[in-house]
């Protein structure tokens, strides 16, 4: 390891005691992704063994109550990319690119829709579409062992863990949302202009800069692996202000990011409102996509599709879209901007609309579900007939306390479309006006919080 004589800054993460332990120590990270290797592994085996839900409730609680809600939402919403550095994908695909030809990636694959669109279509889609299938134990765990497979052949083919970067559904989703957390990977610029080894890009396998990341305001397609702090000590993991990433001009060209948000928002965000929420309330008969997929349903019925929930993704896709980009149309025709620039430019304040509002499902279902479902699988796991009760019911009137991440995630990004308004040399009354007709989407998703709230739950 190449020690810089300096002495670390109180904001720098890898100084803490727990944090900088566990982040610079190579034997602590090579356990823990061991243990994540060996929970997948596991999951997937079980889930093939003992398919259905009755004979396996492990490989469900670890897949949706462990590693979807946990590992990546509140992990990206805190550290950011954290989990990519324990993924077990690329712990194993690390060994085998070094194995492998090391073969440049061909151009049709540089497309990050590829692995984008694979998690739309592969579970988003049949998420709603199929909801009493895709989370079976054996679809669960073949689901996983496909992509597991898919991955590893493409780390040992491709050379600079060009899977990571290009084709991993999950990798464009964390590159994105990690902008919303308050950890920022950077160096110290001072030890860096006199630098001549190079030692923390010489250790990245995914052929990075870290001295460039604060330049560009962006960390690009980092794992946080840890490799270059682990590597040379002028590495930093440094506590920011929440979001600064997204509320600062990036010279990085992340045109992608804004994409991922949009579509995030409608198929997780505004779809769950619709079919899950609302779905829930005692107006659930009335709702236009309720009726509709009723109707559907009389007219063409088709083994374990879910009707009502396919009208309701298609209703939230489409709203969601003519929403941002009308509202982003009319703000670019007032300040004479192309529509694409302008989406581009102001954008990223959807990120925490969808990251942060995810958290309140999340932190109830905790106890509703989660909590007992893991300790269910563990008591399973090691042949115990114990059973674990959920934390918590619906009418706990303190879990609904967990609603108020909505209105959180509401002000966070009105006030990131403030700070990105203000690069585009716009102010006064003029600069209101953007911000009004810009957050349509916001005001969007504040009515159907405030809306669920004002009606009876039907649970």
């Amino acid at each position: 390891m190449n020690q810089v004589n300096r002495t670390r800054r109180k904001n720098d993460l890898l100084g803490w005691p727990v944090i900088g332990w566990f982040f610079t120590n190579s034997k602590i990270m090579l356990g823990v992704r061991l243990i994540v290797l060996a929970l997948l592994g596991s999951a997937i085996y079980f889930g093939l063994v003992y398919p259905t839900q009755e004979t396996n409730p492990y490989t469900g609680a670890l897949f949706w109550s462990l590693f979807w809600p946990f590992f990546l939402i509140v992990s990206m919403a805190t550290l950011g990319t954290v989990f990519c550095g324990i993924c077990p994908h690329s712990f194993v695909g690390k060994y085998l690119n070094r194995l492998g030809p090391q073969k440049p990636l061909p151009g049709w694959l540089k497309n990050r829709w590829l692995g984008f669109g694979l998690l739309l279509m592969a579970y988003w889609v049949p998420l709603y579409a199929f909801p009493d299938v895709l989370k079976t134990p054996w679809v669960s765990a073949v689901f996983f062992l496909v992509l597991t497979t898919f991955a590893w052949v493409m780390f040992y083919r491709y050379r600079n863990m060009a899977y990571c970067s290009s084709l991993c559904p999950i990798g464009t989703v964390t590159s994105a949302f990690s902008k919303v957390g308050f950890a920022q990977l950077k160096t110290d610029q001072t030890h860096c202009e006199t630098c001549r080894s190079f030692d923390c890009t010489k250790a990245c396998e995914w052929n990075l800069r870290p001295y460039f990341f604060e330049k560009k305001n962006s960390m690009g397609d980092c794992t946080l692996c840890m490799d270059c702090a682990q590597a040379c000590n002028a590495v930093e993991l440094t506590l920011t202000r929440p979001s600064k990433q997204l509320s600062q001009p990036s010279t990085a060209k992340e045109p992608m990011n804004v994409w991922v948000y949009v579509w995030l928002l409608a198929v997780i965000s505004i779809t769950m409102r619709f079919h899950h929420s609302l779905g829930h309330s005692a107006i659930k008969e009335d709702l236009p996509w309720v009726q509709a997929g009723q109707w559907l349903e009389a007219m063409m019925p088709v083994p374990m599709l879910d009707w009502v929930g396919v009208v309701a993704l298609t209703m939230a896709v489409t709203l969601t879209f003519a929403i941002v980009w009308g509202t982003f149309a009319i703000s670019a025709r007032l300040i004479q901007m192309p529509v694409k620039t302008y989406f581009q430019s102001v954008g990223q304040f959807m990120a925490p609309l969808m990251l942060i509002g995810a958290l309140s499902h999340i932190g109830s279902f905790f106890f509703l579900h989660y909590a007992s479902d893991l300790m269910n699988a563990g008591y399973w796991l090691v042949g115990s007939a114990a059973t674990a009760e959920p934390l918590a019911t619906f009418r706990d009137g303190w879990v609904h306390l967990f609603g108020l991440f909505n209105y959180v995630a509401v002000i966070w990004a009105l006030w990131v479309l403030h700070k990105r308004l203000g690069y585009l040399a716009v102010s006064g009354f003029q600069r209101a006006t953007l911000w009004l007709i810009s957050g349509g989407i916001i005001w969007f998703y504040l009515f159907l919080v405030v809306f669920r709230a004002l009606i009876p739950s039907g649970h």
